[in-house]
């Protein structure tokens, strides 16, 4: 097996370059999946620029200033996994110290340098096999969730993400100095499966993939402690379940977690229930340790807390999409994610296909940039649940796309309507059930009714990583809309969150891009581009404008005196949905025969009320709607279940 260095300790570069400026040029060359490479551009006073903006091709004479080699080849797929190491992040010789270890135990070939005088560090991997965009996109985003200085914009634009190459000169002085031979990557390269074995390990040592963040799915609360749960009174597991909880993880520790989370949450327990567990139940072995070789090796507590929030998370939202039994097993998931996927994939794709189509502001016309969002939001929760219907009140719709309920409630029925309908209604709503919806027909190639499969598997050989593609993918479009400083009155308006969200967030984009892929008239979205870069929100660059760090929203959002906004009408939202829910229930508990009344001396809560504390009631008897909703908004149902469990 080939040896590798890892030195990343070594003393940081200031000397001169054994290679001269043309040798490293000519080195460029021969390392580049393209035939041109990026290029830094110089100031008026002389001053090279950390601004990697022109094409240069590597058959033309050496560039005076320095360059930055592509790590995608020509067709979009990574022929290079570069892990850009940033001191001013973090600890960056730490952080490449822990991937060099990382990618020794995988047996892969790697070489690393010292970027330059600052102290970064740049690890670099030739893969024998071009990888997809996507599978780069979340190893990056993984090994982020660990290694803090990990700069991951190189592997997240396959069109432009770049590093400097060995013995590359730096900007200011010194150069990339390779502390191994370069035979690491010009001679040897990682496996085929290499990236799917690195996948694994960033799981197995605690990494995440960064969480969408949706609007509670209807029955789900959060406690005290910030973890999502089910609404109602904690229950004991099943037989089966209890047997499995006390039982051997197996061979696959992971799809054991799964099972007994899934039937934990359905059975209404807490994040704290189950983490009283983890240091003595067997079934939890995925939670203390993590597969190394023929073993398993103990994990920190943090990584523990980190594994155990991730998957809890997932438990309960998947429970709360998809009620079961309390088994926690679901044979027909697989099937399932790759029916769904591959009908969103579909619509998605005839979406995009026509821009013109949401060209308008206005809701009441046919084809507006809410409805658009909508149809984003009721796809994103079918891959989320992996179901081709799914229930959305327009107030969980309102939270996650930042749009009012009314705008949403217009936008549900116009995207339902005309001769090619987008989505179908199913059933009608009852009680504290919303409406249901399904993608229209025309999107499926299978047939009709509940147990449909609505694709065929060779589609999507391996659904999972495309639906969780597909998940942060609509997620990411809708979180950076839905923020006050484009929703609130006297905001910078949705338009101009449109154009925000549209722009890349790495390279550029021109204004005809823009104006095709938005259908705004080039004047009105100059207009609006001239305020987002006077807010410090976009930036204009050469060839076009991108977008600068989502966080700047917070800033101008106190500026311009909306922050705020969205949270407090997405609280007024969810108390509506819990006082509904209170009446219905209580409406329930009414019809109900040989029900428990109350007494002179009966206690505050009433054991045949297992989901909710007793309606307030007046004088005479009555229900009193008023004072109801003002309980609510004080937290009182929240105690009142708190009291109960």
């Amino acid at each position: 097996m080939v040896a590798r260095t890892a030195d990343t300790t070594a003393t940081v570069t200031f000397g001169v370059s054994p290679y001269t400026h043309e040798q490293a040029w000519a080195l460029a060359g021969r390392l580049s999946p393209r035939p041109v490479i990026r290029v830094a551009a110089r100031a008026a006073t002389g001053e090279i620029l950390n601004e990697y903006d022109r094409l240069w091709p590597l058959n033309e004479p050496a560039p005076t200033t320095t360059w930055a080699m592509l790590l995608a080849d020509d067709d979009h797929r990574f022929v290079y996994l570069c892990f850009d190491f940033d001191s001013s992040s973090g600890n960056a010789a730490r952080d490449a110290d822990k991937m060099s270890y990382w990618l020794n135990e995988l047996n892969v070939p790697h070489l690393v340098c010292v970027s330059g005088p600052t102290g970064g560090r740049h690890i670099w991997v030739r893969l024998d096999e071009p990888t997809d965009a996507t599978v780069v996109r979340e190893l990056a985003q993984l090994a982020k969730s660990l290694l803090p200085s990990l700069d991951t914009k190189p592997l997240l634009n396959p069109a432009a993400g770049c590093v400097r190459p060995p013995y590359a000169p730096h900007r200011v002085h010194g150069y990339s100095d390779p502390q191994g031979s370069l035979t690491l990557i010009e001679e040897h390269s990682a496996p085929e499966e290499f990236p799917q074995q690195l996948r694994e390990l960033l799981e197995d040592l605690g990494a995440e993939l960064p969480a969408v963040e949706t609007a509670p799915v209807h029955g789900m609360v959060v406690d005290k402690d910030g973890h999502p749960r089910l609404r109602g009174v904690k229950r004991p597991l099943s037989m089966k379940m209890d047997a499995v909880l006390h039982g051997p993880a197996g061979e696959d520790a992971s799809y054991t977690l799964a099972q007994v989370l899934a039937a934990c949450a359905d059975a209404h327990w807490s994040y704290r229930d189950v983490a009283a567990l983890v240091p003595t139940a067997p079934a939890l072995e995925h939670v203390r340790t993590r597969r190394v070789g023929d073993h398993r090796a103990r994990r920190s507590a943090e990584q523990m807390e980190k594994v155990l929030t991730g998957a809890w998370k997932h438990a309960v939202t998947f429970v709360a999409t998809n009620p079961r039994t309390g088994e926690g097993d679901d044979a027909s998931y697989r099937e399932r994610v790759a029916a769904v996927t591959e009908t969103v994939a579909r619509v998605l794709a005839a979406a995009d296909a026509r821009p013109g189509l949401w060209s308008t502001g206005n809701r009441r016309t046919e084809g507006s940039h809410a409805q658009r969002t909508v149809l984003d939001a009721l796809c994103l929760y079918m891959l989320q649940s992996a179901r081709h219907t799914v229930e959305a009140d327009v107030r969980r719709l309102a939270a996650d796309t930042g749009y009012g309920r009314n705008t949403v409630s217009v936008a549900l029925r116009a995207l339902a309507a005309g001769d090619s309908p987008w989505v179908e209604r199913v059933g009608v709503p009852e009680g504290v059930h919303a409406q249901k919806y399904r993608l229209h027909t025309r999107f499926s190639t299978g047939t009709s009714g509940d147990n449909r499969t609505q694709a065929r598997m060779r589609a999507f050989a391996h659904p999972l990583p495309t639906q969780q593609a597909l998940t942060r993918e609509i997620g990411t479009r809708l979180g950076l809309l839905r923020h006050d400083v484009f929703c609130a009155p006297g905001s910078l308006g949705r338009m101009s969150g449109l154009l925000y969200k549209t722009l890349p967030a790495a390279g550029s984009m021109t204004m005809a891009e823009l104006v095709m892929r938005t259908g705004m008239e080039p004047d009105r979205a100059r207009h609006r581009l001239n305020d987002l870069v006077a807010h410090g929100l976009v930036e204009r660059v050469d060839g076009g404008w991108r977008r600068l760090s989502p966080t700047v929203r917070d800033f101008i959002a106190r500026q311009l005196e909306v922050s705020g906004y969205l949270a407090d009408r997405r609280d007024r939202y969810e108390n509506e949905r819990l006082l509904w829910a209170w009446w219905q229930a209580e409406i329930t508990w009414m019809e109900k025969k040989a029900k428990h009344r109350r007494g002179r001396k009966s206690l505050h809560y009433d054991p045949d009320r297992p989901d909710y504390a007793p309606f307030p009631r007046g004088p005479t008897k009555k229900c009193d709607y008023a004072q109801a909703a003002k309980l609510v908004k004080a937290g009182y149902l929240d105690r009142g279940l708190a009291l109960a469990a």
